[in-house]
């Protein structure tokens, strides 16, 4: 029992350091991702393989599969041929560490290049007979793996070193807590118990003494009488009890002192590992502090990156550091302009102004995100969001007719209660226009998702010949919910560099 807070504290150290090593593993991890953003060509390729050799060493085995992967493909684009055969002896091993289907087929493929091609790399084919045999024998079929271990042996052939023995561990550094203390109280104890033993030994030697004089006696007795026997009898009685009395006080005074220094012992022992187990559990409540924190810290990254780009975009950016722009065949845009915003900031301060532009904004965010909608951008007082970006096709037209109604019924009554204040009115144009666009991500910093294209224009042109407080359609909007809205037609209106278009407002 008093052997078991040791253990304690060794569990204890052993999954602190189990969650220490987790912490820096994932630093290089961090580091080789960072690197692999907007690198190509063989460096990418060497980049790929490092961070999948770093996340089979974290026993991330997907991660380490989907670089591999992702290696072996770009090594063929670029007719790297020993680094697609390294790139598929990585994908070997994750199959196989993984417990994956099929773990030999990498490494057989990987062997075949290195043949075909006619490259010696002893290391790379050594190692893919080595996890090849390895697998054979697992498997069961030991005739397979005796001709991978022959195969092994001929590529070995001249090498000192076999590059599959497992080397001696390096031995562990001594622990770096004292033990002075400890180690003093034991030297002390240690000379008590040699002082203990020695007057043990003398008297030992006295009693054997004491044995020899009564052989003495004993001899004597012959000669003495009956009545002189009897005294000299009496006299060696008391002596020899009066020895033995002392011998066995001897005795029991060892005793206990060693008694003594064994408890002195046992408390240092257990003061110690104590103030062991007290360390641990303040390095593992700063270890846990420390990834709380950082869990945390990624959150909010991850968030704030989710609450500036679509979630698409954002996932393609974390995985590739780079995003490509996407063509959507029908989408339908919104826009939304103050009307007399000039007139309206001459009667504000700037701060006012501002803040209510952010009160109007954030409603429509709010309207916007309400309808699965994705808010394009902000330019001064004209608002822009889009329906239709997504990978279903669907172009959201009646959601964004719907959002643009609920838009202007909010402003209406937003500006019923500024009239009784005694504040300008802010009324809205709204235009709306649906076709195809192009959305991606521009520039390679301060990023900003937006879209192109002719609709774009339109859906300009449209809001620009709309009137405050109304909600003006083009024609292919209006076919697009013709029958389920209520709408006035207002004929062809002329648009700048468009020509005439259809246009119909939403009936109020």
């Amino acid at each position: 029992m008093a052997r078991l807070p040791f253990f304690i504290a060794a569990y204890v150290l052993l999954s602190l350091f189990q969650a220490a090593s987790v912490a820096a593993q994932q630093a290089p991890v961090r580091a080789l991702e960072e690197q692999l953003k907007g690198t190509n060509g063989l460096p990418r390729v060497e980049l790929l393989i490092a961070l999948s050799d770093a996340y089979l060493s974290n026993v991330q085995v997907d991660e380490a599969l989907e670089r591999a992967e992702e290696a072996e493909r770009l090594s063929q684009q670029l007719g790297l041929t020993e680094w697609r055969a390294v790139a598929l002896n990585r994908q070997g091993r994750a199959r196989w560490q993984g417990g994956k289907r099929r773990p030999a087929a990498p490494f057989e493929q990987s062997l075949k290049i290195l043949k075909q091609a006619h490259i010696h790399n002893a290391a790379l084919a050594k190692d893919n007979l080595g996890h090849l045999q390895q697998i054979a024998r697992q498997a069961g079929r030991e005739r397979e793996a005796a001709q991978w271990a022959a195969e092994w042996a001929q590529w070995n052939r001249g090498n000192a070193a076999d590059p599959f023995s497992q080397k001696n561990p390096s031995p562990q550094p001594p622990s770096v807590l004292s033990l002075q203390e400890v180690a003093a109280v034991r030297e002390q104890l240690a000379a008590q118990a040699q002082r203990f033993e020695q007057d043990r030994k003398r008297l030992l030697d006295s009693s054997r003494h004491l044995q020899q004089k009564l052989a003495q006696q004993e001899a004597a007795l012959a000669h003495l009488t009956a009545e002189q026997m009897r005294a000299s009898m009496i006299v060696m009685q008391q002596r020899l009890l009066l020895d033995s009395v002392l011998y066995r006080r001897g005795l029991d005074s060892l005793a206990v002192v060693n008694a003594y220094l064994a408890l002195r012992e046992a408390e240092s022992s257990r003061r110690f590992q104590y103030a062991v187990i007290g360390a641990l559990l303040i390095l593992s409540i700063g270890f846990f502090l420390s990834y709380r924190r950082i869990r945390r810290e990624k959150r909010r990254s991850e968030n704030l990156l989710l609450n500036i780009l679509p979630q698409r975009v954002a996932e393609e950016l974390k995985r590739m550091g780079r995003t490509e722009a996407r063509f959507y065949p029908n989408a339908t845009v919104l826009f939304a302009d103050f009307v007399g915003f000039s007139r309206i900031a001459e009667k504000l301060s700037p701060q006012q102004l501002v803040s209510d532009i952010d009160i109007c904004f954030q409603k429509f965010d709010e309207i916007v995100t309400r309808y699965g909608l994705e808010k394009i951008k902000t330019i001064g007082d004209a608002y822009m969001c889009a329906g239709g970006l997504s990978e279903e096709g669907d172009g959201q037209v009646r959601e964004v007719l719907q959002a643009a109604i609920d838009m202007q019924r909010w402003l209406a009554s937003w500006n019923a209660g500024r009239e009784q204040q005694g504040l300008p009115r802010f009324d809205a144009r709204i235009g709306i226009h649906c076709g195809p666009v192009v959305a991606g991500v521009v520039g390679s910093r301060k990023f900003a998702f937006d879209i192109w294209g002719d609709t774009v224009n339109v859906a300009a042109r449209v809001e620009q010949a709309g009137m405050g407080g109304r909600i003006n359609l083009s024609g292919a909007v209006y076919q697009a919910i013709r029958g389920h809205f209520p709408c006035e037609y207002r004929g062809k209106v002329e648009a700048k560099n468009k020509g005439e278009i259809d246009m119909y407002f939403l009936a109020n």
